[in-house]
């Protein structure tokens, strides 16, 4: 299941950029816009993964978001089977 939502990044003062996405209500951030970006994507993969799990839905992504001048708005992907296969192959196996 891929989903796809609006993400806020706003450069920040000491460099890099913050990535909020409003419709999870989750921040990250990263060290440039390429890895703010991927920190965005890891973020809701993680999140939606979760309310899934909890059987929560998953909200509907906003069609525009409030942002000012600076900031950059822009749709992030997560690819949630290829999140949880990833997460499969990392679990450590209790006995």
């Amino acid at each position: 299941m891929k989903v796809v939502y609006p993400t806020i990044f706003t450069p920040l003062a000491e460099g890099g950029y913050m990535a909020y996405a409003p419709d999870l209500e989750i921040n990250t951030q990263g060290e440039d816009l390429a890895e703010a970006i991927s920190m965005a994507r890891d973020a809701i993969s993680f999140i939606c993964v979760d309310r899934q799990d909890d059987g929560k839905p998953l909200p509907e992504p906003s069609m525009s978001v409030a942002h000012s001048q600076n900031e950059i708005v822009s749709w992030v992907d997560a690819d949630l089977t290829a999140y949880r296969a990833a997460l499969s192959q990392n679990q450590s196996v209790r006995v």
